[in-house]
């Protein structure tokens, strides 16, 4: 029969589980979208697949760029004017979506199955991040 010193620890690990679950709900849950951008639930499902390193714009149709294992996935994607990106979370932890170089537009954080889009309207090179990760960059190239 285990003593009192015993449950303590399982009472401690069991807390501090269910913090950092809360912890990542509320980071989940921060942010803003000063752009109008859409940031939508796993129920909208990009068209074209990005398994790739380069992720060409063959078609009009919907550019896919997913979010995974702490990378971009592809890092550099090309899409034509007017085409509509969707970046998507496949990660168990939150992302988002913040350029830096050659457009102006911030996702709100999301977490795993939560997307969002962007649809370019000038040619040129955009670099991304996501703001939460170090390191974590693409490249978006637009076409005309």
């Amino acid at each position: 029969m285990p003593g009192p010193v015993d449950t303590p620890l399982p009472r401690r690990s069991f807390l501090a589980v269910a913090a950092v679950g809360a912890l990542g709900l509320t980071v989940a849950g921060c942010g803003g979208d000063d752009d109008g951008g859409d940031t939508t639930t796993a129920t909208e499902q990009p068209t074209t697949p990005a398994t790739t390193e380069t992720q060409s714009a063959a078609g009009s149709g919907t550019l896919a760029i997913a979010m995974k294992d702490i990378q971009f996935t592809p890092k550099v994607a090309t899409a034509k004017v007017g085409q509509k990106v969707v970046w998507t979370n496949e990660d168990s932890v939150p992302h988002d979506v913040r350029a830096l170089k050659g457009e102006s537009f911030q996702s709100e954080t999301f977490g795993k199955g939560g997307t969002y889009s962007f649809t370019p309207k000038k040619a040129g090179t955009i670099e991304y991040d996501c703001s939460l990760h170090p390191g974590m960059v693409g490249t978006l190239k637009v076409v005309a």
